[in-house]
Protein backbone atom coordinates (compact mmCIF):
# COMPACT_ATOMS: atom_id res chain seq x y z
CA UNK A 1 0.00 0.00 0.00
CA UNK A 2 1.29 3.61 -1.06
CA UNK A 3 2.39 5.77 1.86
CA UNK A 4 2.00 9.52 1.80
CA UNK A 5 3.43 12.19 3.38
CA UNK A 6 0.54 15.04 4.81
CA UNK A 7 2.00 17.40 1.75
CA UNK A 8 1.54 15.11 -0.70
CA UNK A 9 -2.06 13.68 0.08
CA UNK A 10 -2.92 17.69 0.18
CA UNK A 11 -1.90 17.61 -3.25
CA UNK A 12 -3.67 14.39 -4.52
CA UNK A 13 -6.73 15.14 -2.70
CA UNK A 14 -6.86 18.63 -4.13
CA UNK A 15 -6.13 17.46 -7.74
CA UNK A 16 -8.64 14.41 -7.57
CA UNK A 17 -11.61 16.55 -6.74
CA UNK A 18 -10.52 19.50 -9.04
CA UNK A 19 -10.68 16.50 -11.90
CA UNK A 20 -13.79 15.28 -10.62
CA UNK A 21 -15.41 18.50 -10.33
CA UNK A 22 -14.22 19.85 -14.02
CA UNK A 23 -12.86 16.68 -16.34
CA UNK A 24 -9.68 18.97 -17.15
CA UNK A 25 -5.91 17.97 -16.27
CA UNK A 26 -5.25 20.26 -13.53
CA UNK A 27 -1.75 22.63 -13.30
CA UNK A 28 0.33 23.40 -10.47
CA UNK A 29 -0.84 27.36 -10.15
CA UNK A 30 -4.49 25.58 -9.55
CA UNK A 31 -3.29 23.30 -7.06
CA UNK A 32 -1.00 25.92 -5.18
CA UNK A 33 -3.75 28.50 -5.41
CA UNK A 34 -5.98 25.67 -3.55
CA UNK A 35 -3.30 24.75 -1.06
CA UNK A 36 -4.76 25.50 2.54
CA UNK A 37 -1.14 27.75 2.82
CA UNK A 38 1.41 29.37 1.09
CA UNK A 39 3.23 26.67 -1.34
CA UNK A 40 5.04 27.79 -4.85
CA UNK A 41 4.54 26.17 -8.02
CA UNK A 42 7.58 25.13 -7.99
CA UNK A 43 7.20 22.98 -4.88
CA UNK A 44 3.43 21.79 -6.36
CA UNK A 45 5.47 20.55 -9.38
CA UNK A 46 8.06 18.60 -7.14
CA UNK A 47 5.52 16.62 -5.56
CA UNK A 48 2.96 15.92 -8.60
CA UNK A 49 6.53 14.58 -9.54
CA UNK A 50 7.14 12.30 -6.61
CA UNK A 51 2.83 11.16 -7.22
CA UNK A 52 3.96 10.21 -11.17
CA UNK A 53 7.12 8.47 -9.63
CA UNK A 54 4.30 6.29 -7.47
CA UNK A 55 1.87 5.79 -10.32
CA UNK A 56 -1.01 8.08 -9.11
CA UNK A 57 -1.32 10.74 -11.25
CA UNK A 58 0.02 10.91 -15.24
CA UNK A 59 0.19 13.61 -17.89
CA UNK A 60 -1.95 13.44 -20.90
CA UNK A 61 0.10 15.84 -23.07
CA UNK A 62 3.72 17.36 -22.34
CA UNK A 63 2.16 20.72 -21.81
CA UNK A 64 -0.75 19.61 -19.97
CA UNK A 65 -1.53 19.25 -16.21
CA UNK A 66 -2.03 16.40 -14.60
CA UNK A 67 -5.33 13.74 -13.68
CA UNK A 68 -5.22 11.17 -11.65
CA UNK A 69 -5.02 7.31 -12.44
CA UNK A 70 -6.79 4.06 -11.56
CA UNK A 71 -4.71 3.76 -8.03
CA UNK A 72 -4.98 7.41 -7.02
CA UNK A 73 -8.91 6.84 -7.11
CA UNK A 74 -8.66 3.57 -5.29
CA UNK A 75 -6.47 5.93 -2.61
CA UNK A 76 -9.42 8.27 -2.67
CA UNK A 77 -11.96 6.13 -1.81
CA UNK A 78 -10.21 4.39 0.89
CA UNK A 79 -8.64 7.33 2.68
CA UNK A 80 -11.48 10.38 1.87
CA UNK A 81 -14.80 9.29 0.11
CA UNK A 82 -17.47 8.84 2.91
CA UNK A 83 -20.77 7.58 1.24
CA UNK A 84 -23.87 10.18 0.93
CA UNK A 85 -27.28 10.08 1.55
CA UNK A 86 -28.64 10.52 -1.20
CA UNK A 87 -30.86 14.38 -1.23
CA UNK A 88 -34.76 14.13 -0.77
CA UNK A 89 -35.52 15.03 -4.22
CA UNK A 90 -32.98 12.22 -5.80
CA UNK A 91 -34.52 9.53 -3.20
CA UNK A 92 -37.35 10.43 -3.97
CA UNK A 93 -36.41 9.69 -7.50
CA UNK A 94 -34.61 6.25 -6.45
CA UNK A 95 -37.98 5.40 -4.50
CA UNK A 96 -40.08 5.16 -7.74
CA UNK A 97 -37.57 1.69 -8.42
CA UNK A 98 -39.47 0.43 -5.88
CA UNK A 99 -42.76 -0.03 -7.98
CA UNK A 100 -44.03 -3.29 -9.11
CA UNK A 101 -41.44 -5.64 -7.35
CA UNK A 102 -44.20 -7.85 -5.94
CA UNK A 103 -45.22 -8.55 -9.52
CA UNK A 104 -43.49 -10.07 -12.05
CA UNK A 105 -39.83 -9.93 -11.64
CA UNK A 106 -38.39 -10.14 -14.47
CA UNK A 107 -40.17 -6.68 -15.51
CA UNK A 108 -39.25 -5.48 -12.47
CA UNK A 109 -35.92 -6.22 -12.91
CA UNK A 110 -35.61 -4.19 -15.79
CA UNK A 111 -37.21 -1.15 -14.39
CA UNK A 112 -35.06 -1.19 -11.42
CA UNK A 113 -32.24 -1.36 -13.48
CA UNK A 114 -33.60 1.80 -15.81
CA UNK A 115 -34.32 3.94 -12.42
CA UNK A 116 -30.84 3.03 -11.27
CA UNK A 117 -29.09 3.73 -14.76
CA UNK A 118 -31.09 7.71 -15.06
CA UNK A 119 -31.02 8.50 -10.95
CA UNK A 120 -27.23 8.00 -10.86
CA UNK A 121 -26.09 8.88 -14.32
CA UNK A 122 -24.21 4.84 -15.78
CA UNK A 123 -24.85 1.97 -16.51
CA UNK A 124 -26.92 -0.42 -14.40
CA UNK A 125 -27.21 -4.33 -14.84
CA UNK A 126 -29.20 -6.76 -12.69
CA UNK A 127 -29.65 -10.37 -12.75
CA UNK A 128 -31.72 -12.76 -10.49
CA UNK A 129 -29.55 -14.50 -8.26
CA UNK A 130 -29.70 -18.11 -7.07
CA UNK A 131 -26.91 -20.76 -6.59
CA UNK A 132 -23.80 -18.61 -6.00
CA UNK A 133 -25.42 -17.59 -3.11
CA UNK A 134 -27.39 -20.64 -2.28
CA UNK A 135 -26.10 -23.13 0.38
CA UNK A 136 -26.11 -26.96 0.04
CA UNK A 137 -29.33 -28.79 2.11
CA UNK A 138 -29.38 -31.36 -0.40
CA UNK A 139 -27.67 -32.49 -4.06
CA UNK A 140 -28.85 -35.29 -6.29
CA UNK A 141 -27.98 -36.30 -9.64
CA UNK A 142 -30.80 -38.29 -11.73
CA UNK A 143 -30.25 -39.97 -15.35
CA UNK A 144 -31.38 -39.41 -17.86
CA UNK A 145 -30.83 -41.43 -20.67
CA UNK A 146 -27.39 -42.99 -21.33
CA UNK A 147 -25.35 -39.15 -22.20
CA UNK A 148 -27.37 -36.67 -20.19
CA UNK A 149 -28.39 -36.17 -16.12
CA UNK A 150 -29.99 -33.49 -14.21
CA UNK A 151 -28.29 -31.71 -11.08
CA UNK A 152 -30.78 -30.98 -8.56
CA UNK A 153 -29.73 -28.46 -5.74
CA UNK A 154 -31.57 -28.16 -2.82
CA UNK A 155 -30.54 -24.88 -0.79
CA UNK A 156 -31.24 -23.46 2.64
CA UNK A 157 -33.71 -20.70 1.63
CA UNK A 158 -35.96 -23.92 0.68
CA UNK A 159 -34.57 -22.99 -2.99
CA UNK A 160 -34.91 -25.78 -5.82
CA UNK A 161 -32.42 -25.70 -8.56
CA UNK A 162 -32.05 -27.53 -11.72
CA UNK A 163 -29.57 -28.39 -14.08
CA UNK A 164 -29.34 -30.60 -17.14
CA UNK A 165 -26.12 -31.81 -18.15
CA UNK A 166 -24.13 -33.95 -20.18
CA UNK A 167 -23.13 -37.09 -18.59
CA UNK A 168 -20.03 -37.73 -20.83
CA UNK A 169 -18.68 -40.10 -18.11
CA UNK A 170 -21.33 -42.31 -18.20
CA UNK A 171 -22.48 -42.65 -15.08
CA UNK A 172 -24.80 -44.67 -13.89
CA UNK A 173 -27.62 -44.22 -11.44
CA UNK A 174 -26.18 -45.88 -8.40
CA UNK A 175 -22.83 -44.23 -8.90
CA UNK A 176 -24.77 -40.24 -9.18
CA UNK A 177 -26.72 -41.45 -6.45
CA UNK A 178 -23.75 -42.11 -4.36
CA UNK A 179 -21.98 -38.75 -5.09
CA UNK A 180 -25.26 -36.76 -4.22
CA UNK A 181 -25.15 -38.41 -1.11
CA UNK A 182 -21.63 -37.99 -0.59
CA UNK A 183 -22.06 -34.16 -1.61
CA UNK A 184 -24.54 -34.04 0.84
CA UNK A 185 -23.28 -35.34 3.86
CA UNK A 186 -19.86 -33.33 3.52
CA UNK A 187 -20.55 -30.26 1.81
CA UNK A 188 -23.86 -29.29 3.61
CA UNK A 189 -24.05 -25.69 4.56
CA UNK A 190 -21.21 -24.91 1.54
CA UNK A 191 -22.32 -22.75 -1.73
CA UNK A 192 -21.25 -24.04 -4.83
CA UNK A 193 -18.12 -22.00 -5.01
CA UNK A 194 -17.21 -23.29 -1.42
CA UNK A 195 -17.96 -26.78 -2.32
CA UNK A 196 -15.68 -26.71 -5.76
CA UNK A 197 -13.02 -25.14 -3.59
CA UNK A 198 -12.87 -27.29 -0.80
CA UNK A 199 -13.02 -30.28 -3.72
CA UNK A 200 -9.94 -29.21 -4.97
CA UNK A 201 -8.06 -28.84 -2.03
CA UNK A 202 -8.83 -32.03 -1.32
CA UNK A 203 -7.90 -33.28 -4.38
CA UNK A 204 -4.16 -31.74 -4.15
CA UNK A 205 -3.62 -34.05 -0.69
CA UNK A 206 -2.90 -37.49 -0.78
CA UNK A 207 -5.47 -40.28 -2.26
CA UNK A 208 -7.37 -41.82 -0.02
CA UNK A 209 -10.88 -44.22 -0.62
CA UNK A 210 -12.84 -41.72 -1.13
CA UNK A 211 -10.55 -39.98 -3.77
CA UNK A 212 -12.55 -41.15 -6.62
CA UNK A 213 -15.66 -39.51 -5.46
CA UNK A 214 -14.37 -36.14 -5.17
CA UNK A 215 -12.50 -36.37 -8.35
CA UNK A 216 -16.15 -37.38 -9.99
CA UNK A 217 -17.85 -34.83 -8.14
CA UNK A 218 -15.67 -32.22 -8.76
CA UNK A 219 -15.88 -32.63 -12.83
CA UNK A 220 -19.63 -32.41 -11.76
CA UNK A 221 -19.49 -29.36 -9.87
CA UNK A 222 -17.38 -27.51 -12.26
CA UNK A 223 -20.39 -28.30 -15.11
CA UNK A 224 -23.00 -27.21 -13.10
CA UNK A 225 -20.85 -23.55 -12.72
CA UNK A 226 -19.97 -23.62 -16.33
CA UNK A 227 -23.96 -24.63 -17.11
CA UNK A 228 -25.11 -21.58 -14.55
CA UNK A 229 -22.90 -19.18 -16.14
CA UNK A 230 -23.54 -20.72 -19.93
CA UNK A 231 -27.47 -20.31 -19.41
CA UNK A 232 -27.01 -16.62 -19.38
CA UNK A 233 -29.94 -16.37 -17.52
CA UNK A 234 -32.19 -12.60 -17.69
CA UNK A 235 -29.62 -9.98 -17.57
CA UNK A 236 -31.31 -6.68 -17.66
CA UNK A 237 -29.00 -3.91 -18.92
CA UNK A 238 -30.04 0.21 -19.03
CA UNK A 239 -27.95 3.15 -19.56
CA UNK A 240 -25.72 3.26 -22.28
CA UNK A 241 -26.61 6.74 -23.15
CA UNK A 242 -25.68 7.66 -19.99
CA UNK A 243 -22.13 7.13 -20.80
CA UNK A 244 -22.34 8.55 -24.10
CA UNK A 245 -22.66 11.93 -22.69
CA UNK A 246 -19.46 11.54 -20.56
CA UNK A 247 -16.10 12.91 -22.32
CA UNK A 248 -14.57 10.01 -21.47
CA UNK A 249 -16.63 7.97 -24.23
CA UNK A 250 -16.87 10.87 -26.50
CA UNK A 251 -14.05 8.84 -28.79
CA UNK A 252 -16.54 6.39 -31.16
CA UNK A 253 -14.05 3.70 -30.81
CA UNK A 254 -14.21 3.69 -27.50
CA UNK A 255 -18.00 4.02 -27.10
CA UNK A 256 -18.06 0.80 -29.60
CA UNK A 257 -15.69 -0.93 -26.96
CA UNK A 258 -17.88 -0.36 -24.68
CA UNK A 259 -21.10 -1.36 -26.20
CA UNK A 260 -19.30 -4.75 -26.75
CA UNK A 261 -18.32 -5.40 -23.68
CA UNK A 262 -21.71 -4.71 -22.35
CA UNK A 263 -23.78 -6.81 -25.66
CA UNK A 264 -21.36 -10.02 -23.47
CA UNK A 265 -23.83 -10.81 -21.24
CA UNK A 266 -22.26 -14.09 -20.07
CA UNK A 267 -19.47 -12.25 -18.46
CA UNK A 268 -21.94 -10.06 -16.96
CA UNK A 269 -23.65 -12.51 -15.41
CA UNK A 270 -20.27 -14.16 -14.22
CA UNK A 271 -19.64 -10.83 -13.09
CA UNK A 272 -22.74 -10.45 -10.70
CA UNK A 273 -22.54 -14.27 -9.80
CA UNK A 274 -18.91 -14.02 -8.70
CA UNK A 275 -19.26 -11.08 -6.14
CA UNK A 276 -22.84 -11.59 -5.47
CA UNK A 277 -21.68 -13.18 -1.83
CA UNK A 278 -19.25 -9.88 -1.35
CA UNK A 279 -21.59 -7.21 -2.39
CA UNK A 280 -24.51 -9.00 0.24
CA UNK A 281 -23.64 -7.08 3.31
CA UNK A 282 -22.50 -3.56 1.74
CA UNK A 283 -22.05 -2.09 -1.77
CA UNK A 284 -18.89 -3.77 -2.91
CA UNK A 285 -16.51 -0.83 -5.23
CA UNK A 286 -14.31 -2.39 -8.50
CA UNK A 287 -11.81 0.23 -10.08
CA UNK A 288 -11.00 -0.10 -14.11
CA UNK A 289 -8.71 -3.20 -13.94
CA UNK A 290 -9.67 -4.52 -10.30
CA UNK A 291 -12.88 -6.28 -12.58
CA UNK A 292 -12.09 -9.74 -13.55
CA UNK A 293 -14.34 -9.36 -16.75
CA UNK A 294 -13.90 -5.49 -17.84
CA UNK A 295 -10.24 -5.20 -17.04
CA UNK A 296 -9.81 -2.93 -19.97
CA UNK A 297 -12.87 -0.48 -19.20
CA UNK A 298 -11.85 2.49 -17.53
CA UNK A 299 -15.23 2.17 -15.45
CA UNK A 300 -15.85 1.94 -11.82
CA UNK A 301 -18.23 -0.82 -10.78
CA UNK A 302 -20.68 -0.69 -7.91
CA UNK A 303 -22.34 -3.61 -6.85
CA UNK A 304 -24.81 -4.56 -4.13
CA UNK A 305 -26.95 -7.91 -3.71
CA UNK A 306 -30.62 -7.17 -2.21
CA UNK A 307 -33.24 -9.67 -1.48
CA UNK A 308 -36.49 -9.81 -3.04
CA UNK A 309 -40.14 -11.22 -2.04
CA UNK A 310 -40.48 -14.63 -1.81
CA UNK A 311 -37.05 -15.62 -1.16
CA UNK A 312 -35.09 -14.57 -4.52
CA UNK A 313 -31.75 -12.50 -4.82
CA UNK A 314 -31.06 -10.30 -7.90
CA UNK A 315 -27.63 -8.56 -7.76
CA UNK A 316 -27.32 -5.20 -9.24
CA UNK A 317 -24.08 -3.00 -10.90
CA UNK A 318 -23.58 0.22 -11.30
CA UNK A 319 -21.10 1.10 -14.36
CA UNK A 320 -19.84 5.03 -14.48
CA UNK A 321 -16.43 6.45 -15.41
CA UNK A 322 -13.26 6.71 -12.74
CA UNK A 323 -14.07 9.99 -12.63
CA UNK A 324 -17.27 9.48 -10.86
CA UNK A 325 -19.01 10.72 -7.87
CA UNK A 326 -18.10 7.66 -5.24
CA UNK A 327 -20.18 8.91 -2.60
CA UNK A 328 -23.50 10.00 -4.04
CA UNK A 329 -22.91 6.64 -6.27
CA UNK A 330 -22.28 4.05 -3.22
CA UNK A 331 -24.42 6.17 -0.36
CA UNK A 332 -26.95 6.14 -3.14
CA UNK A 333 -27.20 2.22 -4.20
CA UNK A 334 -26.41 1.19 0.11
CA UNK A 335 -29.70 3.64 0.64
CA UNK A 336 -31.50 2.39 -1.60
CA UNK A 337 -30.76 -1.99 -1.36
CA UNK A 338 -31.71 -0.78 2.70
CA UNK A 339 -34.96 0.71 1.69
CA UNK A 340 -35.89 -1.91 -0.75
CA UNK A 341 -34.94 -4.47 2.26
CA UNK A 342 -37.53 -2.97 4.45
CA UNK A 343 -39.63 -3.69 2.19
CA UNK A 344 -38.86 -7.25 1.71
CA UNK A 345 -39.43 -10.55 4.02
CA UNK A 346 -35.80 -10.22 4.92
CA UNK A 347 -32.60 -8.68 4.52
CA UNK A 348 -29.91 -9.88 2.87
Amino acid sequence: MTVLNLRSETVLKALIEAYLLDGEPVGSRLLAHRFPEPVSSATIRNVLADLEEEALVTQPHTSAGRIPTERAYRYYVDHWMRPQRPAPHLGAKLATAFEGMDQDPDAWLRHASRVLSEVMGGICIALPVHLSTSTLVRLEFVPLGPRRLVAVWVGSAGDVEHQVMENSWGFEAPVLAELGNFATWNFAGCSLTDMRQKLLAALQGQADEAHQLRLRLAELAERMAQATGAEAPLLAVAGLRELLKMPEFEDSKRFRELVEAFEEHGHLAKLLNAFAEASAKEVKLLLGSENPYLPEMPLATAMRTVALPGNERAAFAFFGPLRLDYGKVIGGLAWWSEELAKRGPRTV
